[in-house]
């Protein structure tokens, strides 16, 4: 009888442990699931990369985090450059070669917890000093490999090899989907707001960015200057050489503009061989400068066609400041378009005095 009882109190003790077991499954589970509907529900890759390397770290009570991505043509490069998005304390790395993921993951790619070699370490961990154990995630979509989400803790028992890695597999499936879908997201997005051919803003997108600057000014009352940039004599390029040069005529003139630009300044494909710039907080004084920056540099540059020959290219610059006066504006879309209106004037007025040079009005409201 007494051994029965005994034997009882064993299976009882055993099945409270699997319960309490299969309790804490589910709480962990749910706690992955949570984390996992957020990165579902983001809709920009700022705000998904920001929910990875740093909302992860204190959600999941961890010591460091990295995302390497596999980047072979540079295009996203191109694109986290575009968007201005932070490298996130060295712990976002972008890679062109698969050599790195080649020596951190087996093949086929399969989740790693445990121990990493220092020099390992040292990569995925640029921040950390000593690592105790991490979760290597391999990120793989549509059977491509693009790279790896990382864990990283100083306890040595956090991530151990014995340990189920159901979850953390989920979650990088889940990562790589969001991963996909967020890039795409922006690269359609920024399709529709830049000028494929020159890669600076389009008109529509040129309206929007204008009516907030505007805004910006008048709550501020600061100085916004329009400047109007336009190709001379570009109609005989195009006739003389092709449209071909034309085309690479325009893509030349609009990367020496934006190298003379200012970070916080709008630079617009307007229409044809006329770009458009917007210059906040910019007084005239230190837009002429800007705008004679900019002349010299088209002139000083060389555009050589596929046989050889050079072209020289002069631009003509028309500009107009609006200075707030501290009252708001009756019509803050009349007063954009006025300011456009005097910045186109006095390019034409600069195409009339002999082309190749700068020339400015004084904005006036009507």
């Amino acid at each position: 009888m007494m051994d029965l009882e005994r034997e009882n109190r064993r299976l009882q003790s055993t099945v409270n442990n699997l319960l309490a077991r299969i309790e804490e499954n589910h709480k962990i589970q749910q706690h992955y699931h949570d984390f996992e509907f957020q990165l579902l529900a983001c809709t920009g890759l700022q705000e998904l990369l920001q929910h990875l390397l740093v909302d992860a770290r204190h959600y999941f009570e961890l010591d460091a985090v990295s995302l390497v991505l596999l980047d072979r043509d540079y295009s996203l490069r191109d694109l986290l450059s575009k968007l201005e998005i932070p490298p996130f304390d060295n712990n976002l790395q972008l890679r062109n070669s698969e050599d790195f993921f080649n020596v951190m993951y087996p093949r086929p790619p399969a989740v790693k917890l445990g121990s990493l070699d220092v020099l390992a370490a040292s990569r995925l961990f640029p921040g950390l000093d000593r690592l105790g154990s991490a979760a290597c995630l391999p990120l793989v979509r549509r059977g491509r490999f693009i790279g790896g989400l990382h864990f990283g803790s100083l306890s040595s028992n956090r991530f151990s090899a014995d340990k189920a890695a159901d979850f953390v597999f989920h979650l990088a499936s889940i990562v790589a989907l969001c991963l996909e879908n967020c890039i795409g997201r922006e690269h359609l997005r920024r399709q529709g707001q830049v000028d494929m051919l020159t890669q600076v803003k389009n008109r529509r997108s040129f309206t929007l960015e204008f009516a907030k600057e505007l805004e910006r000014a008048e709550r501020g009352g600061d100085p916004l200057t329009c400047m109007f940039v336009d190709i001379d004599h570009f109609k005989k390029i195009n006739d003389n050489y092709g449209h071909q040069v034309g085309d690479l005529c325009l893509k030349r003139v609009a990367q020496a503009v934006h190298k003379q630009l200012r970070k916080t300044d709008l630079l617009t494909r307007y229409g044809g061989e006329e770009f458009v710039s917007v210059l906040p907080r910019c007084q005239a004084a230190q837009a002429e400068q800007i705008a004679e920056r900019i002349r010299a540099a088209v002139a000083e540059m060389e555009v050589l066609t596929d046989d050889h020959r050079h072209i020289s290219v002069t631009v003509s610059v028309g500009m107009s400041t609006w200075r707030p006066l501290g009252e708001r504006a009756a019509d803050l879309e009349h007063l954009g378009k006025q300011l456009l209106s005097q910045a186109d004037k006095a390019m034409y007025a600069a195409k009339r005095d002999g082309r190749n040079r700068v020339c400015k009005l004084a904005f006036s409201q009507v």
